[in-house]
This record gives C-alpha cells, structure tokens and sequence, in this order.
C-alpha cells in the first residue's frame, strides 16, 4: 500500500499514484497526477473567463485560444522532457506517450504556448501583448494546483532533511526529504497573486508576462539546488541552465518594453503640445 508521511508533524496518507483502478471494469487506471492537471487547468479556464471582459478579451477569444494552446503546450511540455531524458525512454518509445505517469516540462509548454497564441493573436487580429499579460496571470495559478500530481507521484523532491516538514513515503523511502513540490506550490501562488496585482495596475504591455517569466524562473533557479531528481548531466542542470537564459532574457526584453513605452508616451506628448500652440 502507497503512503506518504510528515514524521515529525504526525500527519499519514494512503495515497499512491492512481485515484481509480480498473475504470469500469476496464484496465485503464485514472491517475492523480492527471486529477490534478486537468483540475488546474479548468479552474483558471474558469477564472479567466470571468474576469476577461475587465481586459477586453472575448470569452470566444479565450475559449477558441485555450483549445489550440493547451494540445500544443502539453506536446511540447511532454517533448522538451523526453528530449533531456532520452535515456529514460530510448529502449521504451512508447513510454513517451504515457504523459499520465508524468513527465510534463513547464518551459517546454511555454515555449509551445507562446508560439501558439501568437499565431492565434495574429489570426485574430488581437493585440499579442494584452492577451498575454491577461492569461500568464493564470499560469502560475495552474502549476501551483498541478505540482500536487508530482506529490502523489512521490516525485521531484529533494535532499533529505532535518526541517520538521520533512517528507518520507513508500516510493520516496524512510529518511526525511524536502518536499520541493509544497515550496513550489506555495511559491506559485504568491506569484500568482503578484501579477493579479501587476496586471490591475499594468502601465506597460508586456510587461505582465515578463514579470512571470522572471519570477518562476527565479524559483526554479532556486529550487534547482535542492530537488535530487535527474534532469541534467553530472553537476549541470538543465532546468537551472533554462532558468537562468529565461530570466535574463525577460529582464532585457522588459526593459526594453519600458524605453519603448517612455518612447511612445513622449512622442504623444510632444505631439500635444504641437497642437495646443
């Protein structure tokens, strides 16, 4: 029988992987990681669409851009992972479409994601920027909701741990270990009220969605030192190499949306005061 325990605060679970065996007699097996995506997934759907007329974004809008984004995003996400643990699924190439047993990488569905919704924002003849800064407000929301399929995977925590929240399992074993899914999930959702913050009193496009790419890759380059799992080769970390390119690149490219909004703003200006003389 699965378990999960915090030792030291007295808290014991029996749950494992699947929520439900043999669905309806059959051999498909419904599992908690998947529970908890799809979950994540329709809640901000939800939340967005209640919220979208406040941004002028069309619930059609939303709704047609969700179902080209969300296939294309899980595709990438599944590939970015596959291609950093090729040796995982090399001798297994069915393996890579088993996505319900995990292996979903964030970067890979922005990357994904991004490329989709601007091609769908340009089809639609909708301004890229504003859809953006309105839907990665959702994003971190999301992953803090999914990141609990990782928990009763028992997957991606850390190094083991004195801390009284440290975490052990029937998968994990009996020596206490950060429980990095809890610090990301919790992470996540401050970022998420952050940018619901940013968002209300955004004064430069693009702005929104930079602030989401600076600060979850600013956690994961943090979190990269403690989790154990192995996405890299020796020493170096893929995840925490992304990371940091991903940052870096969102505080240039926010910086430059900042000149270019100071730009406009006082070649507006300039043209005012033309007109009034």
């Amino acid at each position: 029988m699965d378990y999960i325990e915090f030792p030291k605060l007295g808290i014991h679970m029996e749950i494992g992987p699947i929520a439900v065996e043999n669905l309806f007699g059959t051999q498909i097996d419904i599992r908690w990681y998947g529970i908890f995506i799809a979950f994540a997934i329709m809640l901000s759907l939800m939340i967005g669409m209640k919220q979208s007329k406040k941004f002028n974004i069309k619930e059609d809008d939303l709704i047609d851009m969700f179902l080209l984004v969300l296939p294309v995003s899980i595709v990438f996400a599944r590939l970015f992972f596959v291609v950093f643990t090729w040796q995982d699924f090399k001798n297994d190439l069915l393996g890579v479409f088993r996505i319900w047993e995990g292996g979903l990488a964030i970067y890979g569905a922005l990357i994904g994601g991004a490329l989709s919704l601007i091609l769908f924002c340009k089809k639609r003849k909708v301004d890229v920027l504003n859809f953006f800064d309105f839907a990665c407000v959702y994003l971190p929301f999301a992953q803090a909701i999914g990141r609990w399929g990782n928990f009763t995977n028992q997957e991606l925590y850390g190094f083991p741990t004195n801390l009284p929240w440290g975490m052990t399992g029937s998968r994990i074993g009996d020596i206490p270990v950060h429980p990095t899914f809890l610090y990301e999930s919790v992470l996540n959702l401050i970022i998420f009220v952050v940018l619901l913050k940013l968002r209300q009193n955004k004064k430069v496009k693009g702005s929104v969605f930079a602030a989401y790419l600076m600060s979850y890759s600013l956690i994961r380059f943090m979190l990269e030192f403690v989790r154990t799992d192995e996405f890299g080769s020796g020493n170096i970390r893929y995840n925490q190499i992304v990371a940091a390119i991903v940052f870096m690149a969102a505080f240039i490219w926010l910086i430059y949306l900042i000149k270019r909004s100071n730009r406009i703003a006082l070649k507006e200006n300039n043209e005012n005061v033309e007109l009034e003389q």
